[in-house]
């Protein structure tokens, strides 16, 4: 598990409302070789551009995930992606675009 910082990319249909967000990544363990690029490739897909690195990947058990929820569905998807989006009008020291 891991956060990555994002912004939306102008294409991309969140780009009016959202001014970032912070993508918590729940990867399965040995689900992709390198988790931060397969997670950023993800989120490029998505129509976002990570910004930074908010926290480095680490393994993480069940009752130590955020949200079990989340942590439960990666088990069964190999990945799961949350976007906490804030507002641009909110944005003010985070990512602006």
């Amino acid at each position: 598990m891991f956060t990555l910082e994002a912004r939306p990319r102008a294409d991309s249909p969140d780009f009016v409302e959202a001014g970032g967000a912070y993508v918590t990544c729940y990867q399965k363990p040995g689900f992709a070789d390198d988790p931060m690029r397969r997670a950023s490739e993800f989120i490029r897909e998505q129509g976002w551009v990570v910004v930074a690195v908010e926290d480095e990947p680490v393994q993480v058990d069940r009752d130590e995930a955020p949200n079990a929820d989340h942590f439960d569905q990666a088990l069964v998807d190999d990945e799961v992606y949350v976007f906490n989006q804030w507002p641009v009008e909110d944005a003010d020291d985070q990512t602006r675009h």
